[in-house]
């Protein structure tokens, strides 16, 4: 994004321009992306009693005790994908509201996406679907299992918090590729690593906070 496009957010009122404007702030400078998280209405991805808190820079309630992460939670995660990984396959685990996987599906070939509770799962498929968007496939299912089926991701991107990396998710990562995942030790935060044969290389971090990635199906 310009200077100048810059200058023209900063004259407006539009909640989604100042949230853009904050992410530029603190490093956010891939310009497709920012032009993406401008375009995409956030709004329509929380509760609607906190619609007007969409754009600002707090997780908030999506259902089942479950959030969306702040913007530039999202925006980082996001452009350590644009920066280090191949954009063919991405698994995500936690499909939460959709807001990530609406992203990534801009940028990936292909996205897999697992979310263990049965509502998100469905009005998170709704939610894409009226957006237009082909090139998701969904699945109620554990994280913590991975895809069913054999399948070689260029990355894996975890919205939940763990105190280890599930072995289902190292395996189906092809060598080279992408881990973005928050782990809650030694302190909580959330990190980038580049897989290199039984190797890790970490690529960045940052602290943060994310709800806990837990076990099993939620079938209601």
């Amino acid at each position: 994004m310009t200077n100048s496009q810059l200058h023209n957010l900063t004259t407006t009122n539009s909640k989604a321009s100042k949230m853009i404007v904050e992410l530029q702030r603190h490093g956010i400078q891939h310009e497709t992306l920012l032009s993406l998280m401008l375009s995409i209405p956030r709004h329509d991805f929380v509760e609607s009693a906190f619609s007007h808190l969409a754009y600002s820079a707090t997780p908030l309630p999506i259902g089942r005790n479950q959030t969306i992460s702040q913007p530039l939670t999202v925006a980082r995660m996001t452009q350590w994908l644009l920066e280090h990984s191949r954009m063919g396959r991405v698994l995500e685990v936690g499909t939460g509201s959709g807001y990530q996987t609406c992203i990534l599906s801009h940028f990936f070939n292909k996205v897999h996406t697992i979310e263990r509770q049965q509502s998100l799962f469905e009005s998170a498929q709704k939610r894409l679907s009226q957006l237009a968007i082909n090139n998701v496939e969904f699945l109620h299912g554990d994280g913590h299992l991975g895809w069913p089926a054999a399948l070689d991701v260029d990355a894996v991107i975890v919205t939940a918090m763990a105190n280890k990396v599930p072995l289902a998710l190292m395996d189906c990562l092809k060598d080279g590729g992408i881990l973005i995942m928050p782990l809650d030790q030694p302190a909580p935060m959330i990190g980038c690593w580049k897989k290199m044969g039984n190797q890790w290389k970490c690529l960045g971090e940052s602290p943060a906070h994310f709800v806990p990635m837990l076990e099993g199906l939620v079938c209601e």
